[in-house]
């Protein structure tokens, strides 16, 4: 038996004005510095008769600062819970929401724990509202947060974390940055993908990994160039192909970018956009016939799509440094990461050192 989740979903524009239905409730508002210089958090907060807001720093989170934003709900006993930001703050209030009533580690929120049996209610109305194009935690049951002592990061899920409502509503992404159009761009595509690949792929989340490589190779470069309609597009995009990996999963592109992330700091988006086209490369060398299949739906070349959008926006420019020390760590933790189970094949681990030496000959060479 299959379950298809996703919480309910307002987009477009004026899609904010959801939450005028709530306006008497006493909101708790979580975000990070970043977006309340820019008074995004004001757009919320002004809709709320009763609301506090608190702040958290603009950087992929730990689970410690979820154990810590965990008391703080706690303590303010909100009946609305909105996080307001990227995938990191949205995780970050997905893992501490869940802490704040079940006594358990991080690390125990996986999708074969009973929440409920262990107190779980889900006390506060859950809204996420995204503010970049990418991650599609909005509507998702995954949390990723780092372990800063074993540079790791964990990847956890559970039902209960998905949102009750996902607001996506572009007025946020008119003023990402170009950085970021790309980043969270490649992350959208890379979920399409390695959704329509996964073992655990279904009619469903094939539908809707095809509709949302569609719309983003259409309008992914037009975004970048500033066009605010396509990037109103790739903003619902992301959340269509987070609904497809969240009812699908992903592979070895977010295990290696997990990997390769953690070890050297760099931020979720770039390391899945500078893996996203070697590892399709893998797959072809290694037969994963379902590439081809979905080149037919979609009705282009998805390697060389990718590839030329790779070389369009320089993503593999995080490989410019020597990591070559580094290879068998990454391996490790790439093995180790519960990404990889899904994948539309498990390689061996002298697989995965054999690509990352590539890559590394492929930088010496250029």
């Amino acid at each position: 038996m299959w379950n298809f989740n996703s919480p309910k979903i307002s987009y477009g524009r004026d899609s904010l004005e959801v939450l005028e239905n709530f306006s008497e409730k006493k909101a708790l508002i979580i975000t990070d510095e970043a977006l309340s210089s820019l008074k995004y958090d004001e757009l919320v907060s002004k809709i709320f008769e009763k609301s506090e807001t608190i702040l958290v720093k603009p950087k992929e989170p730990s689970k410690e600062e979820a154990v810590e934003l965990s008391e703080k709900i706690r303590e303010k006993e909100p009946e609305i819970l909105v996080a307001l930001g990227g995938g990191s703050v949205i995780d970050l209030v997905k893992a501490a929401r869940i802490l704040s009533e079940v006594d358990i580690e991080p690390e125990e929120i996986t999708p074969f724990t009973n929440l409920e049996e262990l107190g779980f209610k889900g006390r506060s109305y859950f809204v996420a509202i995204p503010t970049t194009s990418g991650t599609g935690s909005e509507v998702t049951w995954a949390i990723v947060l780092r372990d800063e002592r074993e540079k790791r990061k964990i990847i956890m899920a559970n039902e209960k974390a998905i949102p009750d409502l996902a607001v996506v509503d572009p007025i946020f992404v008119e003023k990402l940055p170009r950085k970021l159009v790309v980043s969270t761009g490649f992350d959208a595509l890379s979920h399409a993908i390695e959704a329509f690949l996964s073992t655990f792929s279904n009619p469903f989340s094939d539908a809707l990994s095809v509709k949302a490589i569609e719309i983003i190779l259409k309008n992914f470069e037009k975004s970048y160039e500033g066009n605010l309609e396509a990037r109103e597009k790739m903003h619902i995009s992301a959340t269509i192909a987070g609904l497809a990996f969240s009812n699908s999963q992903v592979g070895l592109v977010h295990a290696l970018s997990h990997a390769f992330g953690a070890t050297f700091d760099i931020s979720h988006g770039e390391s899945v956009a500078a893996f996203l086209h070697p590892v399709l490369e893998f797959y072809k060398k290694k037969g994963v016939g379902r590439l081809d299949e979905l080149s037919k739906y979609v009705g282009v070349d998805i390697l060389k799509e990718v590839g030329r959008l790779s070389e369009r926006f320089g993503v593999k420019k995080i490989f410019e440094f020597d990591f070559e020390g580094k290879i068998n760590e990454i391996v490790k933790k790439a093995m180790e990461d519960s990404c990889i189970v899904t994948a539309p094949l498990i390689p061996e681990e002298e697989d995965l050192k054999n690509l990352l030496e590539e890559i590394a000959c492929m930088r010496e060479k250029s």
